[in-house]
Parts: C-alpha cells; sequence; structure tokens
C-alpha cells in the first residue's frame, strides 16, 4: 500500500502521508504509543476518574451506604470508560446509552476522521470501525449468563469486537465458564475477519493503562491470545514504566 505516492499533494496532506509512513514502518506496540499518546494533564484526570471508580467499589452496602451506591459505582465505571475511549488518541467518538428496539447499549463507538485515516491505511484493525463497550459494576466476576447476552448482543448487531469493562474480569479460566464461551464464540467462525472477539477489560487493564500501556495494544494483545489461544501478553517485554 505505499508503494505509490499521488501527484499534486498539498502539503498539509505530505506531512500526514510522511507521518503514516512512519507508523507504519514501526512495530505494533511502539505505532500504538504514537496513535493513543495522551498528556499528563489527561492522565491525571484519568488516575481521579480511575480512583473515583476503585472508592467506590471498595463501599461495602452494609457500611451505612448511600442508597443509590450501585447507580453512583455504575456511572463512575462509564465515565471511566467514556474518557479512556475519548483520550486514545481522539480516534474514537462514543455514544452513551443508546437504547434499540429490544437493549439498552452502554457504549456504542466508531471512528473519527482521524481514526478513519488510521483505518484506510491499515494502521488499526477494521473490527475497531464499529464496536460495543458494556459496563458490569458487579462485586463478582462476569458470570457465562451475561457473557452469553453480550453475544448475542454482538451477532444480533453484526458487531465483530465488544469490549466488556468490569472490576472483576469474566468469570472462569482456559475453557471453563465465562472465559471457555468467550473462546467458543471466537471459534464459531472459520475465516479471521469473520470472528467475533470479546475483549475483558478488568482492574487489571484499568491499572495497565496508568503503567504506559494503552488501549489499542490491550485490544492487540487480547485478539492474538483469542487467535493463538495463550495469554499473549506473558510474551511481550515489560514496559520500562512498569519496572
Amino acid at each position: 500500500i505505499w508503494w505509490y505516492v499521488m501527484i499534486d499533494i498539498m502539503p498539509d496532506d505530505k506531512e500526514i502521508f510522511k507521518a503514516l509512513n512512519v507508523l507504519n514502518s514501526i512495530s505494533d506496540k511502539l505505532r500504538y504509543e504514537k496513535i493513543c499518546e495522551i498528556s499528563e494533564a489527561q492522565k491525571n484526570t484519568y488516575k481521579k476518574l480511575l480512583e473515583k471508580f476503585k472508592q467506590l467499589h471498595d463501599i461495602s452496602p452494609t457500611d451505612n451506604a448511600p442508597k443509590n451506591l450501585r447507580n453512583l459505582k455504575g456511572e463512575a465505571l462509564e465515565n471511566l470508560v467514556s474518557y479512556l475511549l475519548t483520550i486514545s488518541g481522539n480516534i474514537f467518538n462514543v455514544d452513551r446509552n443508546l437504547r434499540t428496539s429490544t437493549n439498552e447499549i452502554d457504549q456504542i463507538v466508531t471512528l473519527t476522521p482521524q481514526g478513519k485515516v488510521l483505518l484506510t491505511y491499515h494502521l488499526i484493525d477494521p473490527k475497531l470501525d464499529t464496536f460495543l463497550g458494556e459496563c458490569k459494576n458487579y462485586d463478582k466476576a462476569v458470570s457465562v449468563t451475561y457473557i452469553g447476552k453480550f453475544c448475542s448482543l454482538l451477532l444480533t448487531n453484526n458487531i465483530k469486537i465488544g469490549i466488556l469493562f468490569s472490576y472483576y474480569g469474566t468469570s472462569g479460566t482456559g475453557w471453563s465458564n465465562g472465559a471457555g464461551l468467550i473462546k467458543k464464540f471466537y471459534l464459531h467462525k472459520e475465516k479471521l475477519e469473520d470472528k467475533y472477539c470479546i475483549i475483558d477489560f478488568s482492574i487489571k487493564e484499568f491499572e495497565a493503562i496508568l503503567n504506559g500501556k494503552n488501549l489499542l495494544q490491550i485490544i492487540d494483545e487480547q485478539l492474538k491470545s483469542l487467535q493463538f489461544d495463550t495469554d499473549y501478553s506473558r510474551y511481550l517485554s515489560k514496559h520500562p514504566a512498569e519496572d
């Protein structure tokens, strides 16, 4: 895709073209770091939203808690997720709490014009053109029952990626419970481009953002983990900020 140059490219377009060439030539990890680079101010705001989410999560209903504790927890999680999506390279539009004829969807995420340029040049996964985010502020791992409903939501809307945001992540490991259903759901289509992918985004992933990872990197790791049936993140070198 990089073997031709259009004639009469405007100066601004030339700069964009050069930048895209640079991004295309570097590794996925460094490419995603550049695309999703966040400022210190954004990182500080994200940290505050994460701390609020964690603090509310630690409140027990028996601790003289406010009557609307469940709603406060859910709102804190949705605010954290929406902010993370928004600051991840300015490539995502986030529409929140949309109701269809059968369901309410927490986040429908589409690409901004900048994101569409990256997609055109194959710098981000084509499945990220449109994807769904679901926030579950449960006090335990998300069960296989809800994951089944999320699978159905993706199928109904023909959306190839869904990100499940929660504190404890999905239930089970390997081929058991929720984790197993995610793998089976992925494998029920043969062609790679047709596969449905659920990304399990827990408190571990939220905290990894503060330690130097970014959203695209985490998505890419989990997609590779599904594809190769292994914890792909274990085979990647640690980010310098994690030492």
